[in-house]
């Protein structure tokens, strides 16, 4: 999902060249993601500028860093950091106008332009379907790991109209 997230951006700026990464310090999903993202990145015709934060103290720093590293979007690796922060996340994009893509609704809610990821209230009935069956008797042991199946694209319009952009009718 995050060649596809790299690809919206690409969708609703054609132009677009410089893409600013913002990953977490020590955040297990930085490895794989950033491994997905440099494999979607050339054919896209798009450079990827790496961004760290260790903490929510070190957004502005950060975000002003990709503000003269001259990125023209932003892709925020979904996890644990960037979902707790997802409001400063979004007012730090708006108040650089970055145009940007998360993982979380909650961070397009919030004032980011676009968000692919799992749409959460689906987890949350799958969530209850497993202590369903494990009240009725099943072992968690034998239930199966399942991986988030249906996805959910968030476009804040608002967010894009504030930015000069005008999001492409297959996105809409």
């Amino acid at each position: 999902s995050l060649g596809l997230r790299l690809q919206m951006l690409k969708e609703i700026i054609p132009k677009i060249r410089n893409v600013a990464v913002l990953k977490a310090k020590g955040d297990p999903n930085v490895v794989h993601a950033i491994a997905a993202l440099e494999k979607a990145a050339p054919s896209l015709g798009i450079q990827l500028m790496q961004y760290e934060a260790k903490s929510s103290d070190d957004l502005p720093a950060v975000f002003q860093e990709m503000e003269q590293g001259k990125a023209d979007g932003l892709i925020s690796i979904a996890g644990a950091f960037t979902f707790a922060n997802s409001t400063k996340i979004a007012q730090l994009t708006q108040q650089h106008r970055l145009p940007s893509c998360h993982g979380f609704r909650d961070t397009v809610v919030a004032g980011g332009l676009i968000s692919l990821g799992p749409d959460m209230g689906a987890i949350a009935i799958e969530g209850a379907n497993y202590v369903d069956k494990i009240l009725r008797g099943a072992k968690p042991a034998d239930l199966p790991v399942e991986q988030p199946t249906k996805m959910e694209v968030v476009i804040n319009l608002k967010t894009a109209k504030a930015l000069g952009l005008t999001v492409p009718p297959t996105l809409l």
